[in-house]
């Protein structure tokens, strides 16, 4: 777990520093100076951009994840693997290319009746996309060398900087919306840059075909778990993105719009989920080789112990939300106060991911990955219905509801699988212990009168919370791993 936990901790420190940044545009800057279309603009772009990647990708990323570990070889330059990857992602690439063309007047038929925006705009989802696509394969081909952080990095932090100057250069009026928009899409073409340059610079960016061709069964285990990872990666799209553009198209009532609201609220929920990014790309290779090795016990204590620590974190930041969710109001502009349900909503999302640790990559790496496949996709049909139902009723909280149920489902059915089929069982008294003390802090908190001042009122409030949650569990010693690392850290200041 060494390598989990330093990465880990290292990811969750870049990625809470990139949070402040993306509060800092997402939570103020963009929320004040542009107009709830223009956030939902940017919003459909990057969600369109995402889609196409996932599509293109052929469901490589997963295979490298998975099947990298049999490649492994810098000497051979790791026996064409990455040449292999460009390949199947260059051929994606040309389709969704001719695909976008295809669908084109779909993609825009609602903008074009209520708000030309998104229709001036839509061929950015080309380049996009290819930015997109391009970092994920290095960023998935570096994690499985076993550096998870530099992507996160490069996501989570250097890319909000680019944003925030171009924001800059937009403020002051030395741009015009147009070229904001035009750079906000070379910021992502910068980070999948320098991704390969760096695997250029370190020696692992290696083209040649391999010396070896590849046997029959290899090339037959290649296609099926290809054939799996872009079935899984295109449903995971449909689960975290699929409410966005069914509110496009399902909200009768200026919908670009409705989108920027619904994409802004949502930011806050995802502070959640944030530390589970740089845990689950070094716990899937972690996972990989334990599924390689047979290793049962590794998994019970890789999947026991990200339960444990994510669900604490995810629970602190859960109950910090609700006890601040109207100092989250007082910041924003009003028109944005109808998106309270869909920050709670989209939290309670997010937190059942978090308790489900990694679950879903324990299946994915085992010899039964297809059936994450068939659980998937029927909770797409469920979210799908959902939504159908509930967005032209109750517009964007609606869409929010709709997705927190598919979720909570969804991990349930992940857990039920993974208890009897490999009999892996994470969760204890511990976890009952948390939320037992999330109870406890946010009663704390929320009994202290209200200040007069937002701020001010966030602070103390903040305060109590923290503390009470942070001393409790460490009292109770829910966590080793947490317990541990303030013992070392104690140890390191005397």
């Amino acid at each position: 777990m060494g390598i989990v936990r330093t990465q880990s901790i290292i990811g969750s420190i870049v990625i809470y520093a990139g949070a402040i940044l993306g509060f800092i545009t997402s939570a103020l800057l963009f929320p004040t100076f542009l107009t709830p279309e223009q956030i939902g603009l940017l919003s459909l772009l990057v969600t369109y951009g995402v889609l196409f990647a996932q599509l293109a990708s052929a469901g490589f990323l997963h295979t490298i994840t998975r099947m990298f570990p049999y490649f492994r070889d810098k000497k051979n330059g790791h026996n064409g693997f990455l040449r292999l990857s460009l390949l199947v992602v260059t051929i994606g690439s040309v389709c969704m290319i001719g695909v976008y063309f295809l669908i084109e007047p779909l993609l825009v038929a609602n903008s074009t009746q209520q708000n030309t925006l998104f229709t001036e705009y839509a061929i950015l989802i080309i380049p996009l996309f290819l930015s997109i696509l391009y970092f994920n394969v290095f960023d998935t081909y570096t994690k499985s060398l076993f550096n998870a952080t530099r992507g996160i990095i490069q996501k989570e932090f250097v890319l909000r900087i680019y944003i925030i100057i171009t924001f800059i250069l937009f403020y002051f009026q030395l741009i015009q919306f147009s070229s904001f928009v035009y750079l906000y899409i070379v910021a992502y073409a910068c980070i999948m840059i320098y991704m390969a340059v760096r695997l250029i610079g370190e020696g692992d960016f290696n083209l040649a075909a391999p010396k070896t061709p590849y046997s029959a069964s290899m090339k037959q285990e290649l296609r099926n778990v290809s054939i799996y990872g872009f079935l899984i990666t295109a449903a995971g799209f449909i689960i975290l993105n699929i409410d966005r553009i069914m509110i496009e198209k399902l909200v009768a009532s200026n919908p670009l719009a409705q989108v920027g609201i619904y994409t802004t609220c949502t930011y806050f929920a995802t502070m959640i989920i944030l530390p589970s990014r740089s845990l689950i790309k070094i716990s899937s290779t972690i996972i990989a080789e334990a599924w390689k090795q047979g290793d049962m016990q590794k998994l019970q204590e890789v999947y026991e112990k990200s339960t444990i620590n994510q669900s604490i974190i995810g629970v602190l930041v859960f109950i910090g939300i609700l006890i601040n969710i109207d100092t989250i109001f007082a910041i924003l502009p009003d028109v944005y106060s109808q998106g309270l349900w869909v920050i709670v909503f989209i939290s309670i999302f997010y937190l059942s991911e978090m308790c489900a640790g990694v679950a879903a990559s324990i299946i994915s790496n085992s010899p039964h990955y297809k059936i994450l496949s068939h659980i998937t996709f029927a909770f797409i049909a469920l979210i799908i219905i959902l939504n159908y139902i509930y967005i032209p009723k109750y517009g964007i909280s609606g869409a929010a509801a709709s997705s927190c149920v598919a979720k909570i489902l969804y991990n349930v059915a992940i857990y039920v699988f993974i208890k009897r089929k490999f009999k892996l069982q994470p969760y204890s008294y511990n976890h009952i212990k948390i939320f037992i003390i999330a109870a406890i802090s946010f009663f704390a908190a929320y009994i202290i009168p209200d200040f007069s001042h937002y701020i001010v009122n966030f602070l103390i409030k903040s305060t109590v919370v923290v503390g009470v949650f942070s001393a409790l569990i460490l009292y109770f010693r829910v966590s080793t791993d947490i317990s541990e690392m303030l013992t070392h850290f104690l140890k390191s200041k005397k």
